[in-house]
C-alpha cells in the first residue's frame, strides 16, 4: 500500500468521523436539535432532561441547564468541523 493511499484512507476515515460528531452534537442540543425535541406527542419526542441530566447533574432551572449545553454543543460542533476539514484536506492532497 502506498503512502498517497493510506494518506487518502485517514482522511476519508476523519471526514466521516467529523460528519458523524457533528451530527451527534446537534442531534442531543436540546435548543437547536431537530423538531423531535418540541414535538407536541410526548411518546415521540427525546427526553432532553435526561441527556442534561447526564450532562450537568440534576438541574435546578431547565432554561439555565439548556444554556449551558448549547456553548458545550458549539464547542464539539467546532471540533467535529475541525476533523471533517483535515480530513477534507488529506483526500485532496497532492502526492509529490
Amino acid at each position: 500500500m502506498s503512502m498517497a493511499r493510506a494518506t487518502r484512507r485517514s482522511g476519508i476515515t476523519l471526514a466521516l468521523l467529523g460528519v458523524l460528531g457533528t451530527l451527534f452534537f446537534w442531534v442531543t442540543d436540546p435548543y437547536y436539535g431537530p423538531v423531535s425535541h418540541r414535538a407536541a406527542d410526548v411518546h415521540s419526542r427525546i427526553d432532553w432532561r435526561h441527556v442534561l441530566f447526564l450532562v450537568r447533574g440534576s438541574p435546578d432551572n431547565v432554561v439555565d441547564a439548556a444554556n449551558q449545553m448549547t456553548f458545550s454543543t458549539a464547542i464539539g460542533i467546532l471540533g467535529s468541523i475541525a476533523i471533517l476539514a483535515i480530513g477534507i484536506w488529506l483526500v485532496t492532497r497532492r502526492t509529490p
